[in-house]
């Protein structure tokens, strides 16, 4: 099999962001330096030193350029051709993978969301590409993990059960969560990679009695499959190890088996017809591929403004990481959509410390994917973005402000956990021992930096709370430096750079053939505006976030609803006033430092005057759209009728 070409563009357009990055730095010390010959005190020696702390907003301002400049006008051939880490093309037929097609797990991990609304129609959208298979060929089961089942009413309960036993579903659900100090604990922040790794935990003891039942010579019978057989003693084993206390819940043996190849799914998922053959064809292709990662489309739910904006937002995105992954960049993993090879999920096992258990998924990070992703790259796989699906593969996006925040406090704070140690582990080192593996990996470096990156852009956003402060109190009391910390490198940060990314993804996509040029640039143009008080919104959250991960503090992270919620004025405003109190706090401080810096009642040596817009206008604009964000983004704020 020819070997797949592998693309170095990504490496050096991040050799050219960190060289233009440097020259910012550079240029603004130097700056500094000359400064501080006119003037005397040591605030420009202070200036000098905090500088280069500032290299994540710079890295972005020079990543975004040297990106904008290629989406323009760089080379087009690697986003239609395959590479090691891009498909654009389907597979060839291979007669002897086509005559040996592998059996497909879909793996479908569920809460309490709606079985009419939500469940159901994944399920049925799965059973479509399942006919398509066996059609073909091959064999499929759907093996949904529930964790709302034994925390539903009865009714509720015994729907779910009977939809899927009339499809043909396998399904496990653990005991529901217990705070009593000797209750079931379900592991994590997010209960997502604890759930999984229960459900695959009972399927490996089915395997084990299986194939102990199978040497004895055991045989279906009328009454039970070998294979519920073995799943009866797997549930009886887990049952005697929680001492008795605890009984898994699970049915249908058979779709509880674990095939060579898995489709994680979430609960709010379409998928194409006809897409199992292609990554079997794919897999048996490379064998150094462990997840093969589908670009989404988007399910419209409600239909609002919101949820629109969060489409082009996703959109967009996925876009982005097309672009990364076609120039050799390392893909994205995001937990649903993809198919994974069992074999290498199973060679990246590792040993829980907690309970001493094998585990596929961490259950302490909050972004288990982007977790088992670096862990498999260290061990020598490899990811790959494919897009020839062309949005066949679909999703649910957020469909409130605070579902969407909530989902950027997860990765901020998983990044964070996944990369540093807390401040109370300091003295065990910076880096976790789960990071560090990967950065010491034979994976190229230009890798590294990218998951580097990935971490530095929730920094990044995080500094969108700190700089109007930092820039408002140093330019106050320093009005001579204003071309370094001021107005104009904010604008271009914030405004400048926001409207030259919106021009060249415009002409990329139109190079692409995604649509009309013109028509391109003005959808972009709509929603910047969307898109500027989003991230400042998000700013205050995902420090939030960070925080409270370096300093130990409590924080746990829900999954995002699937199904609309109508409400009205009378619910969202008190709901808004409990959700964002902290950042209004934060906004209430600003604005009275504004008001009162400059009048009497300051002292004369702490008065700061406000005639200078590099000092206040950053101030403004984060307060502004951190209060009116959350009623902005709100459609239901607006329905002022009690009727639901």
């Amino acid at each position: 099999m020819k070997a797949r070409p592998t693309r170095d563009l990504a490496a050096l357009y991040r050799v050219l962001a960190v060289a233009l990055s440097t020259v910012i730095v550079a240029v603004g010390i130097e700056v500094l330096r000359n400064e501080g010959k006119l003037a005397s005190g040591p605030t420009w020696v202070v200036l000098a030193l905090v500088s280069p702390f500032f290299i994540c907003t710079y890295f972005f301002l020079a990543q975004g350029i040297v990106i904008d400049i290629a989406l323009m006008i760089g080379p087009m051939a690697p986003y239609r051709e395959n590479s090691r880490y891009y498909s654009a093309i389907k597979p060839k037929p291979d007669p002897t993978t086509d005559a040996n097609l592998p059996h497909v797990t879909i793996q479908l991990p569920v809460y309490k969301e709606s079985l009419e609304l939500v469940i159901a129609p994944t399920i049925l959208s799965v059973k479509q590409a399942m006919k398509t298979y066996a059609r073909q060929g091959g064999t499929s089961s759907i093996l949904v993990h529930d964790d709302g089942m034994q925390c539903l009413e009865p009714k509720e309960r015994d729907e779910r059960v009977s939809f899927y036993t009339k499809h043909d579903v396998g399904w496990i659900a653990r005991p529901k969560h217990d705070d009593c100090p000797d209750g079931f604990k379900r592991a994590g922040r997010f209960k997502k990679g604890s759930n999984l790794n229960y459900g695959i935990g009972l399927s490996l003891k089915l395997e084990k009695h299986l194939a102990s039942l199978k040497q004895a010579g055991a045989r279906d019978t009328d009454e039970e499959s070998i294979e519920d057989r073995a799943l009866n003693m797997a549930i009886e084993e887990t049952f005697h190890m929680a001492g008795q206390r605890w009984r898994p819940w699970a049915a249908n043996g058979k779709s509880i088996r674990i095939g060579s190849i898995i489709l994680l799914i979430d609960a709010d998922t379409r998928v194409p017809e006809d897409c199992f053959r292609d990554a079997a064809r794919e897999f048996a292709e490379s064998p150094e591929v462990a997840i093969i990662q589908h670009e989404s489309e988007v399910i419209h739910v409600a239909g609002h403004y919101f949820e629109n904006g969060v489409t082009e937002f996703t959109r967009r995105t996925y876009h982005y990481i097309t672009v990364a992954a076609a120039n050799g960049d390392l893909p994205h993993f995001f937990g649903h959509n993809a198919f994974l090879r069992w074999s290498a999920l199973q060679a990246a096992t590792f040993v829980d410390k907690q309970d001493g258990l094998p585990k596929i998924w961490s259950e302490i990070d909050t972004i288990e994917d982007t977790e088992l992703s670096l862990r498999l790259q260290t061990i020598g796989y490899i990811l790959r973005w494919v897009t020839y699906s062309d949005g066949s593969f679909m999703e649910g996006v957020a469909l409130t402000i605070e579902q969407e925040i909530n989902r950027w406090q997860r990765f901020s704070f998983g990044w964070s956990c996944l990369t540093f140690n807390p401040l109370s582990a300091w003295n065990q080192g910076l880096i976790t021992p789960r990071m560090l593996p990967f950065l010491r990996s034979t994976v190229p470096f230009h890798h590294k930096v990218t998951a580097l990156y990935n971490l530095l852009g929730y920094y990044h956003l995080a500094a969108f709370t700190l700089l109007p402060l930092v820039g408002y109190f140093i330019l106050g009391f320093t009005l001579d430096i204003e071309w370094y910390y001021g107005l104009y490198f904010w604008l271009a940060v914030n405004f400048g750079h926001p409207v030259i990314r919106n021009i060249s993804c415009s002409i990329h996509k139109n190079r692409m053939g995604k649509g009309n040029g013109i028509s391109l640039v003005l959808t972009n143009i709509k929603w910047t505006p969307f898109y500027l008080m989003f991230y400042t919104s998000v700013s205050v959250p995902s420090m939030i976030a960070m925080l409270s991960y370096i300093f130990s503090l409590p924080m746990t992270f829900g999954a995002t609803k699937k199904e609309v919620e109508p409400s009205n004025f009378f619910i969202e405003f008190p709901r808004i006033l409990k959700h964002f109190w902290l950042t209004n706090t934060i906004c209430l401080f600003i604005t009275a430092t504004l008001l009162f810096s400059p009048t009497m009642l300051m002292s004369a040596v702490w008065q700061i005057p406000n005639r200078d817009l590099g000092i206040t206008l950053p101030a403004i604009v984060f307060v502004v759209n951190n209060i009116l964000a959350p009623i902005v983004f709100n459609p239901w704020l607006w329905n002022f009728s009690n009727d639901q």
